[in-house]
């Protein structure tokens, strides 16, 4: 395998978390204006902000694109544990995909919020509802992506894992952290409100700490895969 370009994609997730934080933050995303703004309130600030808000969404819309190439240096971890392409695997890249395409769906409507700064407040603050919701409450691929990783990395009975078991149950509990996201949809303020505890900080901490953690690992893992001279190209399996 082309171990030069696996650790190109590794690299790719420290891109990915540079770009997108700088992004959330010069937007000033960190935390979200809050849900139960009035329309009036929620254009003000993107009407005084336009110019910095148009680049900081153009950096998170851009970071996405990096999520996909460190999905795939998962799975190509992962298949050294299924010894070739396998369920989870595949389903653990095409998850991370989605991901990333969530990602640039959100900031598409962040955009077309700041793209017509003379546009009614309502229409103003729908097109911001609209990247939030996106953002926040479709989760369900990140979670997918988590368990499949936890449960291929548990599923090991290699006699030396590829990967250590504990990365397994840290991407179980990593899934369990996200599925309050949900309740968004009914509370404009409190905790479960898009810039509560449950759906914006925890969410927020978990999956900025998740990248940096499983950086840190899959670049250690490919690292000691090429030292111990492990180059063999697997194959899909029937």
């Amino acid at each position: 395998m082309n171990q030069r370009a696996e650790m190109v994609c590794v690299w790719s997730a420290t891109v990915f978390a540079a770009l997108a934080l700088i992004g959330f933050i010069v937007a000033d995303y960190i935390p979200p204006m809050s849900p139960n703004l009035s329309a009036e309130e929620v254009a003000a600030i993107l009407r005084e902000n336009t110019l910095s808000m148009r680049f900081a969404v153009l950096l998170i819309m851009t970071s996405g694109a990096f999520m996909c190439p460190f999905a795939i240096a998962i799975t190509m971890q992962l298949r050294r544990i299924e010894g070739g392409l396998g369920p989870y695997s595949l389903a653990q890249a095409c998850a991370g995909s989605i991901t990333a395409l969530i990602f640039v769906i959100a900031s598409v409507f962040w955009t077309a919020a700041l793209f017509r700064p003379d546009a009614p407040a309502t229409t103003i603050r729908m097109l911001n509802d609209l990247g939030w919701i996106t953002a926040l409450m479709t989760f369900g691929p990140f979670i997918v992506q988590n368990i499949l990783i936890g449960l291929c990395i548990l599923s090991d009975r290699n006699e030396s894992p590829v990967l250590p078991r504990w990365v397994g149950y840290y991407n179980l509990w990593v899934a369990v952290s996200f599925a309050p996201g949900g309740l968004l949809t009914f509370f404009k303020t409190g905790p479960f409100a898009w810039d509560g505890l449950f759906v914006w900080w925890i969410p927020f901490v978990v999956f900025f700490s998740w990248w940096v953690l499983m950086f840190i690992v899959i670049r250690g893992t490919v690292k000691k895969q090429i030292a111990s001279g492990d180059n063999i190209v697997l194959t899909a399996t029937a």
